[in-house]
C-alpha cells in the first residue's frame, strides 16, 4: 500500500483545494432536498395509499423511493463518498501537518480513527436503506424491508461518528486557551460549540420526527423530517470551512520555490565564471576537468540537501513554518506557537 501512500502525497502537494470536495457534496445534498420536493409538488402534491402514506406532506425520503429511486439512490451515494472523503481529508492534512497538527497525537488519532470508521458504516446503512426501501416499496412489502431499523442504525451511527469528530475540537481549544493565546473564546472553541449545537438540534429534530411518527401524527412528523433533511447539509458546509486553509499553501510552496532558485542561480554564476576562463596545456585541462566534475558534485549535493531540508510544510499558526532538517524553525515550547495566523485553521 506504500504506492497509494504515495499517490496522495503527490495529489496532496500539487492539489490544495480540497475544500470543493464537501462544497460540492453540500450543492448536490440540496439538490437532491429541493429536487424531492419540486417532483412531489409536480406530481400534484397528493398522498400515496397503495405505497401506505395517506397523510400530505410526505417524508422526503419517502418522496424519493416512490417518485424519483434513481435520482434518490444516485444522490444518497454520492453523499456517502463525499462524507467519508472529507472526513478522511481532514484527519490526513492534520496528520501531515497541511493542517494544524494534533495537539494530543495518540488520543486525538484515535478519536479521528474511530469517526472515520463509524461514519463508513452509518454510510453504508445510509446506502442501504435508501436501496432496500425503494425495492419492497414498489413490491408492496414494505414492512419486510427494515427500512426503520436500517435508517435508525444510520443515525445512531452517524451522529457518534460526528461527536468524535467535534471532540477533537474541543480538544485543541482547550489548548489554545491554556497555552497558546488565553483567549478563552479561540477559532477552535468556536467551532467545537457551533458544531457541538448543530449536533444536538440534529438529534432533537430526529427524535421529534420519530416521536411524532410513532404517535401516528405523520403530517407533523414529515414536516420535521423535512426540516432535518435541510439542516443536515450544513455540516458539509462547516467542513467546506474547515479544508479552505489548505489553498494557502500554494503561497507557501511558491515562497520556498523562491528559495530554491536563488540558491540555484548562485550555483550557476559559479558554474559560468569558472567555464569561461581559457584552459590550456595538460594541467590546466586537467584542473578544468575537476572543476566541472566539483559543480556537477555541487549541484547533486544540493538537490539532494533541498529534498532532504523541505521535506515537511506545516503552517502552525504562523505564515510560513517549514522544517529544517528534522527540525522547525520557530522554537518548539510548552506554550504552543507566539503568533497567531487567522487563516490557518
Amino acid at each position: 500500500m506504500v504506492w497509494v501512500s504515495d499517490a496522495i502525497s503527490t495529489a496532496t502537494s500539487k492539489f490544495n483545494r480540497f475544500y470543493l470536495v464537501p462544497l460540492f457534496g453540500l450543492v448536490c445534498w440540496y439538490a437532491m432536498c429541493l429536487g424531492l420536493i419540486g417532483s412531489w409538488v409536480s406530481h400534484g402534491s397528493k398522498s400515496y395509499p397503495k405505497y401506505d402514506e395517506t397523510s400530505t406532506p410526505i417524508p422526503m425520503e419517502r418522496i424519493g423511493v416512490i417518485l424519483e429511486p434513481a435520482f434518490f439512490i444516485t444522490f444518497v451515494v454520492i453523499h456517502a463518498i463525499v462524507f467519508c472523503v472529507s472526513i478522511y481529508m481532514e484527519f490526513y492534512h492534520r496528520k501531515i501537518g497541511k493542517l494544524i497538527k494534533f495537539i494530543k497525537p495518540d488520543v486525538q488519532k484515535r478519536l479521528a480513527f474511530a469517526s472515520i470508521f463509524f461514519g463508513i458504516i452509518a454510510q453504508l446503512f445510509f446506502i442501504a436503506q435508501a436501496v432496500v426501501g425503494a425495492v419492497f416499496i414498489h413490491k408492496h412489502k414494505r414492512k419486510e424491508s427494515h427500512y426503520a431499523i436500517l435508517l435508525a442504525t444510520f443515525g445512531i451511527l452517524i451522529m457518534v461518528s460526528l461527536a468524535l469528530n467535534f471532540t477533537n475540537y474541543y480538544i485543541m481549544g482547550q489548548y489554545y486557551r491554556r497555552y497558546v493565546n488565553g483567549d478563552r473564546w479561540n477559532k477552535f472553541t468556536i467551532s467545537f460549540i457551533i458544531k457541538i449545537v448543530w449536533l444536538f438540534v440534529t438529534i432533537g429534530l430526529a427524535v421529534t420526527t420519530c416521536v411524532f411518527y410513532i404517535k401516528n401524527n405523520q403530517t407533523v412528523s414529515a414536516i420535521f423530517e423535512w426540516i432535518f433533511h435541510l439542516w443536515y447539509g450544513l455540516l458539509l458546509a462547516f467542513w467546506t470551512y474547515d479544508l479552505y486553509p489548505l489553498t494557502e499553501l500554494r503561497a507557501l510552496r511558491n515562497k520556498s520555490n523562491g528559495e530554491v532558485e536563488v540558491k540555484e542561480s548562485k550555483l550557476q554564476q559559479i558554474k559560468k565564471k569558472l567555464t569561461t576562463k581559457s584552459i590550456t596545456g595538460k594541467n590546466q585541462t586537467f584542473v578544468g576537468r575537476r572543476l566541472s566534475e566539483d559543480i556537477e558534485s555541487i549541484e547533486v549535493d544540493l538537490e539532494k540537501k533541498m529534498e532532504d531540508d523541505y521535506t515537511t510544510v506545516a503552517p502552525l499558526e504562523t505564515e510560513f513554518t517549514i522544517e529544517y532538517n528534522g527540525s522547525s524553525s520557530q522554537e518548539s515550547s510548552p506554550r504552543g506557537p507566539s503568533r497567531q495566523n487567522p487563516f490557518v485553521y
